[in-house]
Parts: structure tokens; sequence; C-alpha cells
């Protein structure tokens, strides 16, 4: 059975209303209906589907593994919408001025060709000055809250750069949530975070946390934990600086 009508049959044997989907998700009713009409190109991308799948389970109380598998099956190959380019009509140059018309795959390995000497160079300089390249983001680390103290452990303790601080994200046990977890402008995390697991990060100026189900996730700034708004489209999210509180 498609995914839609599966979802659609166990809220009607539960004897819940779209209304009542829409209060425990957060998700918005237009995505919701929807979803149980496989009007997919009415739906955002399929991660985000796939997050709308997994909470809508959770609230009937099924595994949303199979649902997730039928989901796939019902979209089969079909790909996220990507405008096309046109490709331009070739030109045609007459015929004797072909002999000085340089091929395209010249300027393509002359390019790259430049590209290969101006990183060799730059690595070369970079070892004859000693010069360190500090990784893009600070390492994260998983641990899993301590059940008689609440701390978390099982990982390496991550420290505040200067001026910066400590984002952690974590699910509450039994449950799980879609995360996007922005690091000083780079992806620093992307998936589904199942509940007891916690994550943090070193922030050096801003990070952004896009959550799937916030009911079941607590972001914290330095161990104190950050209010989280209200979703928009099924997505909540918490936006975090330096500097500020």
């Amino acid at each position: 059975m498609p995914v839609g009508a599966t979802l659609t049959a166990l809220r009607r044997e539960r004897g819940k209303t779209v209304a009542d989907v829409v209060s425990a998700t957060k998700i918005m009713e237009r995505m919701i209906l929807a979803l149980e009409n496989e009007r997919w190109d009415d739906l955002p991308a399929q991660v985000y589907v796939r997050g709308y799948i997994q909470n809508y389970a959770d609230f009937l109380g099924v595994d949303y593994a199979p649902l997730l598998a039928e989901y796939g099956r019902d979209i089969g190959p079909r790909r996220e919408h990507v405008p096309l380019r046109r490709i331009p009509e070739e030109t045609v140059v007459p015929h004797r001025l072909d002999v000085h018309d340089i091929p395209k795959q010249a300027w393509v390995i002359a390019a790259v060709a430049i590209v290969a000497i101006a990183l060799v160079a730059w690595g070369i300089a970079a070892l004859l000055g000693r010069r360190d390249t500090p990784p893009p983001i600070a390492p994260e680390t998983t641990s899993t809250p301590d059940a008689t103290t609440g701390e978390t452990g099982g990982g390496s303790i991550v420290a505040a750069p200067e001026g910066g601080f400590v984002l952690t994200v974590e699910v509450v046990q039994g449950q799980s949530s879609w995360l996007q977890i922005r690091i000083d402008d780079l992806i620093a995390y992307e998936g589904t975070l199942p509940g007891g697991e916690a994550k943090s990060w070193s922030v050096a100026d801003a990070a952004v946390v896009r959550i799937g189900k916030p009911s079941a996730v607590t972001v914290s700034r330095d161990g104190m934990p950050v209010e989280i708004p209200p979703a928009t489209d099924g997505i909540a999210q918490v936006s975090l600086t330096a500097g500020t509180q």
C-alpha cells in the first residue's frame, strides 16, 4: 500500500484527525494532507518528507522504517527538481577560420593545469613557512547521558574557542529527530539523531540548528538550555552567534 494511504488508514484506525497530527508533530496541515494524498510536488525536498513520515509514525506509535522504505518505492527513481540550463546552439565557423580555433578541451586542460600549479605552489609555501591550517569546524563528540547524574560521557570534552561557545544538541531517550547543524558557515552534521545521544561542537562565530522534531530535542549553549522557536513548515530553527546570549 502506498505510504500516504498507509498513514491515513493507521490514523483513522486510531481515531485521530489531521488536526491531532498537526498538533502533535508541529507539521503544517497542508503538508500532512499532501503527504496522505501523495502529492509529492506539493512537498519540500525528500529529506524533509522523510522527517515528516518519521514524526507521523512516532505519533501513531508504529515503526517508521517500513514506511520510509515504502516512500522510497513510491517515488522510485524520482530526482529532486533542478532547473535545466539551455545549451547554446553551436556557432557555425567558416572553414577558413577553423585552423585558428582553439578546441574547448585545450582551454579546460589549461585551466586545470593552472589550478594544479597554484595549489602545489601554495602547499610548498605552507610547508616552508611551517603553516598549520586549522580544520574548518571543531570535531564533534557523540556521548550518551549518564543515567544517574544526567551528565554526558563517553567522549572527549569540547572546549570553547576564545570569544566563542560550545553548542550541544541532545535528543530525548526513546525519540529521534532529523537535524541539520551548521557551524561557522559549514555543515557539521545532517541526519536523523536517535534518542539518548548528544553531540557537541566548538563554535567560533555562529551556529544554526534546524530541527525536524523540536519536542524531542534540547539545544544548549555552554551548558545552558536555549529556547527553541516554533516550527515553520515543520522545521524549527535556532540561530546563535558568539558574543550574544
